[in-house]
């Protein structure tokens, strides 16, 4: 319910700020940090029951830092390429290297008062799925650290997908509010689909949890 309501949030953005398809691609691209950051939460809350506190504390050494890189390096590539396909480009000429690679934070960082709200609603609905899925049910005694690592991928990649395909129907078709609503019900129907899949995951450790209580 939280993930619906916090999808609905950008609707607002709609009618009530005068929302573009760059804003929505924005808000989702960050949305992909709230997710790398509640990704490095659980894997510093992993406590895997199989394992000795020496093993979690090296591969929580060696695997924090690779994940922050490798997928802060992602995440900037995607923004870089939202931003060239469909906010204008980034700004080649206004810094080099390093303007090219920070734009979309930078862009990101001066629409803070427009997407704080919607970016707070997007916290608190990662918050409580890894509140009351995550801990609240045991998973981080039973997940590895790299099977954690691995697992934001593809839901990136989905919302990727996503995200292009109605970004490119948005553009063809034209501006409307239609239009930015059935972005929204993708983005809806791709965060459930990740959801299901989720937990269809959790539903095994239930069953072991089960069996270790009878």
């Amino acid at each position: 319910m939280t993930l619906v309501l916090a999808n609905l949030v950008p609707i607002a953005g709609v009618y009530l700020w005068g929302w573009r398809l760059s804003d929505f691609l924005t808000l989702y691209w960050i949305e992909n940090a709230v997710v790398g950051l509640y990704t490095v939460l659980t894997l510093l809350a992993a406590r895997p029951d199989d394992q000795s506190f020496v093993v979690r504390l090296a591969s929580k050494v060696f695997a924090v830092p690779f994940f922050v890189v490798h997928y802060g390096m992602f995440w900037v590539g995607h923004g870089i390429f939202l931003a060239t396909f469909f906010g204008g480009g980034p700004p080649f000429s206004s810094g080099g290297p390093v303007s090219f690679f920070l734009s979309p934070l930078v862009d990101a960082v001066s629409r803070a008062d427009v997407f704080f709200w919607p970016v707070a609603a997007m916290v608190a609905s990662h918050g409580v799925a890894f509140v009351s899925h995550y801990l609240a049910r045991g998973e981080y005694r039973t997940s590895s650290v790299n099977e954690l690592m691995m697992r934001p991928y593809g839901r990136v990649v989905l919302l990727h997908v996503t995200i292009v395909l109605g970004g490119f129907l948005a553009m063809f078709i034209g501006p409307s509010h239609a239009v930015l609503l059935l972005f929204v019900l993708f983005k809806i129907v791709a965060d459930v689909a990740a959801h299901r899949r989720s937990q269809r995951r959790e539903r095994p450790l239930e069953g072991e949890t089960a069996s270790a209580t009878t």
